[in-house]
């Protein structure tokens, strides 16, 4: 496995780790405090999996809410 294949899939992994989290309950400012944390710390693969998971409960809730508007 190259390194850049390695990457893609811990980043996979922080994603799919973040999505559960939400489903679990935990708020989106509580997904971005820990990706503070994890800027802090320069783990670079977990911010972006973080922060897609982020990116893609905001644009998937703002969907649904024009989804409604529109009804």
């Amino acid at each position: 496995m190259t390194k850049e294949q390695e990457r893609e899939l811990s980043i996979n992994e922080f994603y799919l780790m973040a999505l559960f989290d939400l489903q679990q309950g935990h708020s989106i400012e509580q997904l971005e405090s820990t990706l503070s944390l994890y800027e802090d710390i320069e783990e670079y693969e977990g911010c972006a999996g973080i922060l897609k998971a982020i990116n893609e409960i905001k644009y998937d809730t703002i969907i649904n809410i024009k989804e409604r508007d529109e009804d």
